[in-house]
């Protein structure tokens, strides 16, 4: 059977699809599968403080029925939440999936780790409080941070990615980071990060993107034929 990986996502979210489909064109031979969460409007559908777990359960037991080798949610809350919250939902997604599981947020702190990050840059469609809390559960400093202010999950979906690309350059001419987080999985920044990377010498860390990444590796799936799209793929554990 074709190997596969497999996604939980917010039920607002529009990119992380895109995301999947951009990035596994370049894995072929690999299948990817989809499950949805209630999660729209001001965080409509979640627990302001945790996660509402049965919804997650049961979408990992669902894709768990498709063979799947290993599952995301691929939101990043659990920064703010603090990471231990995502590792006792990933122990709640694995029993019920029957594999392993992982979230974009403990994936970009391993990432983070491995590339020796310790100041980070933010771009972020919420509050700059979302951002000053997501690198203190990282452990790391927050530098510049650049916000969109948007208060719906959708609307994080239509920023065009020039603009995108526009606040990026405005972190890094601020200077004094070791990397800079497109932080919401809603954020259309895959197509951002190569171009960015190559004009600005700083990794440049879409969070849906990371998301795919680590999903990949816990799969056991190499993600190094997608480094075209960003450094991160060239990672490989």
């Amino acid at each position: 059977m074709i190997p596969a990986i497999g996604t939980i996502t917010p039920s607002s979210n529009r990119v992380v699809e895109r995301t999947l489909a951009g990035i596994m064109r370049h894995i072929p031979g690999v299948d990817s599968c989809i499950a949805r969460i209630t999660y729209y409007g001001a965080g409509i559908g979640q627990p302001k403080d945790g996660y509402e777990a049965e919804a997650y359960r049961h979408a990992a037991w669902q894709l768990g029925h498709a063979g799947i080798g290993a599952l995301s949610w691929n939101g990043t809350r659990g920064a703010g939440l603090g990471l231990d919250a995502d590792r006792r939902l990933c122990a709640i997604m694995a029993e019920a999936a029957g594999c392993p599981a992982t979230t974009a947020a403990l994936d970009t702190a391993r990432l983070l780790d491995r590339i020796g990050a310790r100041r980070i840059g933010f771009v972020t469609p919420g509050d700059t409080v979302y951002a000053a809390e997501a690198a203190a559960g990282f452990g790391l400093t927050l530098g510049p941070v650049r916000s969109l202010d948007l208060k719906d999950n959708l609307a994080a979906a239509s920023v065009p990615p020039d603009r995108i690309a526009a606040l990026v350059r405005e972190v890094a001419r601020e200077g004094g980071v070791d990397a800079i987080l497109l932080w919401s999985t809603n954020l259309p920044g895959l197509d951002t990060m190569a171009p960015l990377e190559a004009e600005t010498g700083i990794p440049i860390l879409d969070s849906a993107a990371i998301g795919v990444w680590g999903t990949l590796l816990a799969a056991g799936i190499d993600p190094t034929p997608a480094a075209s799209l960003g450094r991160i793929f060239t990672i490989a554990m």
